[in-house]
């Protein structure tokens, strides 16, 4: 769960994970609802043995074991990260997955990593005082034109 305790003057983080969801247009749903009806869906399955699997894939019914399943949890962020590079947009993440491998932590460094494009972008009705403090705090300056 986003940490959304600041002080004065932060943004939460609550808010930045919004930005870059609207920002990257993409959604996450851990509703086992939605489990068929998106471009991705990260899950665990069990091994014939009892051990944990981790599955990335764009078709539920069709997972390829060398390609989407994974035995350690660790890059399963960085896997929903690449699905995005990829173009998914919509997601099913199972909700013990999505807190147990940080993906929080993940939307918040693809945040950082598109700040300046979010500040930019006029779609996402980004606040000026939230503008300020996002150039401050990620040290962006904006150019100086000569005329």
């Amino acid at each position: 769960m986003p940490n959304n305790y600041t002080r004065e003057g932060e943004m939460p983080e609550e808010r930045m994970i919004e930005l870059i969801k609207n920002h990257l247009e993409i959604s996450i749903s851990t509703d086992i609802n939605d489990f068929e009806n998106n471009d991705c869906a990260i899950y665990t399955e069990s091994s014939a043995d009892g051990y944990d699997l981790y599955v990335v894939t764009n078709d539920t019914r069709n997972v390829n074991v060398c390609e989407n399943v994974f035995y350690y949890d660790h890059d399963i962020a960085n896997q929903f990260s690449e699905q995005i590079r990829y173009g998914d947009r919509t997601f099913y993440i199972d909700d013990s997955i999505y807190e147990d491998c940080y993906f929080e932590d993940k939307l918040i460094e693809l945040f950082a990593e598109n700040v300046e494009d979010i500040i930019e972008n006029d779609d996402l009705n980004v606040t000026l005082k939230e503008i300020e403090y996002l150039k401050e705090e990620y040290d962006l300056v904006e150019e100086e034109t000569n005329s």
